[in-house]
């Protein structure tokens, strides 16, 4: 009969789950890929074929960023075997069994947040509220389908939480080991995890001092033991790179507690990146991006746990419930505390902290508790309308509830763009201009189906602000819509069509913006003409007249590859009477050396010089043979323009330099007073001394210790492509910035232009070194997955 009865009062929740997965299904195709996928799918992939008898697999050049292989592979892996079991090898059915499979787990935390509500609380209606709200998180449920690596830990912590509740209340040692094998598994998704194995046995030590004779100190500590045990060999059997060397869970613990990234972030209206990141970051974006009516509960439940814990001090070790809140409390509060304290590095919005929802929803459930009982508890006061004050209560958490799912409704695709009343959202512009809309890149895709369903029968060419991503988003689209679409720089014959952009602060578009995707009033996403042809002739005579009143001046300097500059106000103009397509396709390069280093954003004062590296989709077109560049310039005093071609983030080919403090702007060859050609002659002529190590660039120091110089000669452009990491151990660890102690190094990536150039066929780059007084003991340093040195600076 109980069992009857106890599936007949689940069935709310069933049904639930039942719906959101019928949903899930539904909308699945809807979302583009993050771009952290494919790097996240390379960790289960290398430690499958690992497992298979790969020795080399889990070699570190493997990985997007060395530390990537201290993100475990407990769910990457299986994700990889469902791909194989199923004999998927499009790319397409590929990422869909991603997003299945993470969505469906993500549900399944759902279910055991139900469970663990239901235990708390003793009222499945509150539970089938704690369910409705863990699931409704506009932010988190867009995640839960793309997103393989933050939900899933989500996911995890719930179910940890659950079986931790579960373990304490049963008492036994198969409970513990349960919930150990949990841990275990959550510190290898994320080493954040490792605070539960703390909790638990933290608690259990508690137990152990309040124990009462021989037999209660024996079951804690043998559960104690279950628990640790069943935690660290769990730990060990998913981690393949414990098995090369055990002891690097130290390393994995000292490097992701920072994990430096050069990630940047527009927060309160400002580029953040680490280790600049302030301590109010993580609280702010909590509190703006989480449903406002979760907020409240969750503050009153704390007010209600935190009061009930003052009024009866005595019971809190004693009473496992609640006890049980105050570690939700913990488990909310201290890693806040600790992210601050630790200057952790912490990027697109707060994603990485949203296991920290787990207890925050647990809490607002608590919180929506004590406000029906408090309701309750007016009714013999408030005899005529007593009644209606615990249904007042229990109609705000319904609207609570809907009002959720009606923002999620009225942003999808884009849930993860949710912002609440916190944040002006109705002002044009005002919101794009202070907080990151859209970081996880998803919305390529839908640039891609806009442009594959407007022009049905072409081929189409496309550049984008990061191509990375927009190769990504085109793999999961079906396969006559992959044929279609071609990356610039794919086919040497077919420059840029359109330029897919991602608006990032105040970007005015200088092209015409076919299509614009808006989140409440501001534009995240703008696909942009090159070639004028496919667009409208009022559109062709606006650029007309722009092109005639742009070259109506004398210009700066004449035919720089072609082209004619002209300079308007803050505006660089490009301007080129026979443009062919072809010679849209390289990206232009511009330094510009301002008159003092200090009118430089924070991020650029290393190189000396601001880097505007662009393609031609996004300040120019193309029509009736002609092309127009209109560039914006900083607003900083300018001495010098540095200018040149070469490949965005890679290798800057210098041509000439224009003097703006001259009469006239007078220009000259950047070659002979230029520091990096200077550093090249005193190398060619061994005044540098020798290579302090030699590989794919030749590294110097200078005789201060302070610079080093990357040298090769010849070189090509290609050879400077993609990222370039530099890490710096000091002598004396102490001199060490708070946030880069931890790691043990000073850690600098930068692409390739912002200190270097391509200067007649050789690559230079004058990179700066930390002024320590104690001296650098050694240096690392790398390029992408390509090459890595690593020498002693004494040498």
């Amino acid at each position: 009969m109980f069992l009857r009865s106890t599936r007949q009062i689940d069935v709310p929740a069933a049904v639930t789950l039942a719906v959101f997965a019928v949903m899930g299904v539904a909308v699945l195709d809807d979302y583009g890929v993050q771009s952290d996928e494919l790097p996240q799918r390379e960790i289960g992939l290398a430690a499958i074929e690992y497992v298979l008898g790969d020795a080399a697999a889990l070699r570190p050049e493997r990985y997007q960023f060395p530390h990537d292989r201290y993100y475990g592979a407990a769910f990457e892996a299986p994700l990889v075997l469902a791909e194989r079991l199923l004999g998927l090898t499009d790319s397409r059915a590929m990422f869909l069994s991603r997003h299945l499979l993470t969505h469906l787990f993500f549900l399944a935390g759902g279910w055991f947040c139900y469970l663990l509500a239901y235990r708390l609380f003793g009222d499945r209606r509150l539970a089938l509220f704690a369910l409705l709200l863990f699931l409704l998180h506009p932010r988190i449920y867009a995640h839960s389908f793309f997103n393989t690596k933050d939900v899933p830990f989500l996911t995890l912590f719930m179910i940890a939480l659950y079986l931790l509740e579960r373990a304490f209340r049963r008492g036994t040692a198969a409970a513990f080991a349960a919930c150990g094998v949990s841990v275990g598994v959550l510190i290898n998704v994320r080493v954040m995890g490792v605070m539960l194995f703390a909790a638990a046995v933290a608690l259990r030590a508690l137990d152990l001092a309040l124990a009462r004779g021989r037999s209660q100190r024996r079951r804690a500590l043998a559960t104690a033991g279950a628990f640790a045990l069943a935690a660290a060999g769990t730990l060990y059997a998913v981690s393949p790179w414990l098995w090369l060397d055990p002891l690097a869970i130290v390393d994995a613990f000292a490097t992701l507690a920072v994990a430096p990234s050069l990630v940047t972030t527009l927060f309160q209206g400002e580029p953040v990146r680490w280790p600049g990141i302030p301590p109010h970051y993580l609280p702010t974006w909590m509190a703006i991006t989480t449903p406002p009516a979760t907020l409240l509960l969750c503050l009153i439940g704390v007010a209600a746990v935190v009061r009930r814990g003052i009024a009866r001090p005595g019971s809190v070790a004693g009473n496992t419930g609640l006890r049980f809140a105050w570690l939700l409390i913990a488990c909310l509060a201290l890693p806040v505390a600790a992210v601050a304290a630790l200057r952790s590095n912490l990027y697109n919005g707060w994603r990485q902290m949203y296991f920290l929802y787990a207890p925050a929803s647990l809490l607002a459930v608590y919180g929506l508790r004590a406000l029906l009982a408090a309701a309750r508890r007016r009714r013999g006061a408030c005899l005529r309308h007593g009644r209606l004050l615990p249904r007042g209560v229990v109609v705000l958490a319904g609207a609570a509830l809907v009002a959720m799912a009606a923002s999620g409704v009225r942003l999808h695709p884009y849930q993860q763009a949710y912002f609440n009343f916190l944040v002006d959202r109705r002002t044009p512009e005002h919101l794009r201009t202070r907080y990151a809309l859209s970081y996880s890149h998803v919305h390529y895709r839908e640039a891609l189906e806009y442009l594959l369903a407007r022009f049905p029968n072409s081929t189409l060419s496309l550049q984008a602000g990061n191509l990375l991503h927009l190769e990504h988003n085109r793999a999961i689209l079906p396969a006559e819509g992959r044929r279609r679409v071609i990356i610039a720089g794919e086919a040497a014959s077919k420059p840029a069509d359109f330029y897919v952009n991602t608006r990032f602060r105040r970007q005015p578009p200088f092209g015409p913006v076919l299509y614009a995707r808006r989140i409440y009033r501001n534009t995240i996403l703008e696909v942009i003409a090159v070639d004028l042809a496919p667009v409208d002739q009022a559109t062709v005579n606006e650029y007309r007249a722009t092109y005639r009143a742009a070259v109506a001046g004398e210009p700066l300097l004449r035919s720089q590859f072609g082209f004619d500059l002209y300079l308007d106000g803050r505006t660089l103009t490009w301007a080129k009477e026979s443009c062919r397509p072809e010679d849209t396709a390289p990206s232009f390069v511009v330094r510009a050396v301002p008159a003092a280093v200090d009118d430089l954003p924070p991020r650029q004062r290393d190189g000396r010089a601001g880097i505007l590296d662009f393609h031609f989709g996004r300040y120019g077109v193309r029509f009736d043979g002609r092309c127009l560049i209109r560039q914006p310039l900083p607003d900083y005093p300018i001495l010098t323009l540095d200018v040149g071609r070469g490949v965005a983030g890679a290798g800057l080919v210098l041509e000439a330099a224009i003097d703006l403090r001259a009469a006239g702007a007078a220009v000259r060859r950047v070659w002979p007073d230029n520091p990096l050609w200077q550093a090249h002659a005193a190398i060619a002529a061994g005044k540098r001394g020798a290579a302090a190590a030699r590989g794919a660039f030749d590294l110097y120091l200078d005789a201060s210790g302070t610079e080093l110089t990357y040298h090769k000669a010849p070189c090509a452009p290609e050879e400077t492509r993609g990222r370039f990491y530099l890490h710096v151990f000091p002598a004396d660890p102490a001199e060490l910035a708070a946030g880069e102690r931890q790691a043990g190094f000073f850690n600098r990536g930068f692409f390739f232009a912002e200190y270097g150039a391509l200067l007649g066929g050789v690559c230079a780059a004058l990179v700066p070194l930390p002024a320590w007084e104690g001296g650098i003991a050694s240096i690392r340093t790398s390029q992408s997955n390509r090459w890595s040195v690593e020498f002693a600076a004494d040498e």
